[in-house]
């Protein structure tokens, strides 16, 4: 199928403020040489230990139509040249170009977490619905946005941005482009913790996606998270009062009723919108059932069908790196394990959700929980601490064995109890040996780390043994 034409030079040309003497036109945009793809406008940013001029050249050998630079130097074509004075000022000016002439009906999305797992649950209901844009990946942050933007198609009726953070005053700006109808707070827990007072300071710096609503806008904030009146609050303060929530407080607007978790998913109970709903969600887990009455907050906030949404949540699955679930060959033996893919990030709500998925999960005769967790980055001085203390989890919900990676888990080494301990790793390369050797036919493997402790590392090694089936399934 063709690919719709997203800028031509001209349009470019005005929205970058920037000069081509080509008369070219992108159906895409890609930022990594490595990944551009026929009909791309490859962008060349500059950072403190790359350059992506060096591969404009490339990009264009590789298919890409046009590059945006600052520098034409290397570049032969030079009629698919869009030069700009600082690239990632005219990206920025391209992604206000593209909200701009976008007629879409925006969702943007934070929290400490579940903030990808719940875009994508949105993006796939809504675009049941109609033509749906998303951010791709995680491009939360001061680049993701603007390109998110940017790829947003002029047809599209709705988007769906979610919208990241490390430090105060780094949403504001992005929120300010995205310009939503719907701004939703997923949670606030203790992440990011380094760089933070407290978890209030944590909540306030949330809020700023408030910043991006107009006064009609509307605000979907989880009615359990202890910091639900601050940012109620806070969202008054910006003359906000459609304020709306989800959870299992009996005030919530979309409410939980009752949720019957299994292996493959949950069933749910609600109340949303004011009608008593029933509904499947494809994701196992606690966590996923407060997401799904998230999302219906939002399909409803947003003007979709609210029960159509409900039922599609049944097709929802977890993404990669965020609770995917495989059933893969044994490396060293006959038979089969189930992986829980959950190595994309970590911080101890999360870690807490992921051990009770494990815990959850139905072994098959013979099998064992196994947990892989690595290293949660960015918890300040609570760090070691936290660290340790997750044994308590793990020996009360009955998880088999353990394996720990990276310096920080060598806290909980230290406390696990030895007949749960499969040992302490400092790198995730150490421990992918060990854990193929000790894998036998029908483990349920959950891998949990932050990103940079690099556990997707032992993810990659147990997927080359041979992926067998791709499903939300605990249980063999």
């Amino acid at each position: 199928m063709t690919k719709a034409v997203l800028w031509t030079a001209k349009d470019a040309e005005t929205a970058t403020g920037g000069k081509t003497t080509g008369d070219w036109s992108v159906t895409g945009i890609s930022i990594d040489s490595r990944k551009v793809s026929k009909g791309d406008l490859f962008i060349a940013l500059k950072g403190p230990n790359f350059d992506g001029h060096k591969f404009a050249q490339a990009s264009l050998d590789a298919g890409a139509n046009a590059v945006m630079v600052s520098d034409t130097t290397g570049i032969t074509d030079t009629d698919k040249v869009l030069l700009v004075d600082d690239t990632l000022d005219a990206l920025v000016r391209l992604g206000l170009a593209g909200r701009a002439r976008s007629k879409a009906k925006i969702v943007a999305i934070t929290g400490s977490v579940g903030k990808t797992g719940t875009k994508e649950a949105l993006k796939y209901v809504l675009s049941q619905q109609g033509k749906t844009h998303a951010s791709p990946a995680s491009f939360n942050n001061h680049w993701g946005v603007p390109i998110s933007l940017a790829t947003l198609p002029v047809d599209a009726e709705y988007g769906v941005f979610e919208i990241g953070m490390n430090h105060p005053g780094e949403i504001s700006p992005l929120v300010k482009m995205v310009k939503p109808s719907v701004a939703l707070i997923t949670t606030v827990v203790g992440a990011h913790t380094e760089f933070f007072k407290d978890e209030a300071e944590i909540a306030m710096a949330k809020a700023e996606i408030f910043d991006g609503l107009e006064s009609d806008g509307v605000v979907v904030l989880n009615r359990d998270n202890m910091h639900y009146f601050a940012l109620a609050r806070r969202a008054k303060e910006l003359g906000l009062n459609n304020i709306k929530c989800f959870g299992t407080d009996a005030m919530a607007n979309y409410r939980l009723f009752e949720a019957n978790i299994v292996t493959d998913g949950s069933a749910v109970r609600a109340r949303v919108g004011g009608r008593d709903l029933e509904y499947f969600i494809g994701c196992p887990g606690e966590h996923w059932v407060l997401n799904s009455l998230a999302v219906l907050g939002c399909v409803d906030a947003i003007g979709a069908d609210l029960v159509r949404a409900a039922q599609d949540l049944a097709d929802v699955t977890p993404p990669a790196g965020r609770g995917e679930i495989l059933t893969i060959k044994v490396p060293s033996g006959d038979g089969t394990f189930t992986l829980i893919d959950d190595a994309y990030n970590a911080n101890p709500t999360s870690m807490m959700a992921g051990i009770k998925v494990l815990a959850q999960s139905k072994p098959a005769e013979g099998g064992r929980k196994i947990a892989v967790v690595g290293d949660m980055r960015e918890l300040g001085d609570d760090a070691v601490r936290l660290h340790a203390d997750l044994h308590h989890p793990l020996t009360a919900m009955e998880i088999d064995r353990v394996y720990c990676v990276g310096p920080l888990m060598a806290e909980l080494d230290k406390t696990l109890p030895a007949e749960r301990n499969a040992g302490h790793f400092t790198t995730a390369e150490d421990a992918i040996e060990p854990i193929k050797a000790d894998l036998r036919a029908g483990d349920v493997v959950l891998i949990k780390g932050s990103l940079g402790i690099y556990v997707s590392k032992i993810v990659s090694a147990l997927k080359s043994c041979g992926v067998v089936d791709q499903s939300t399934t605990v249980q063999h």
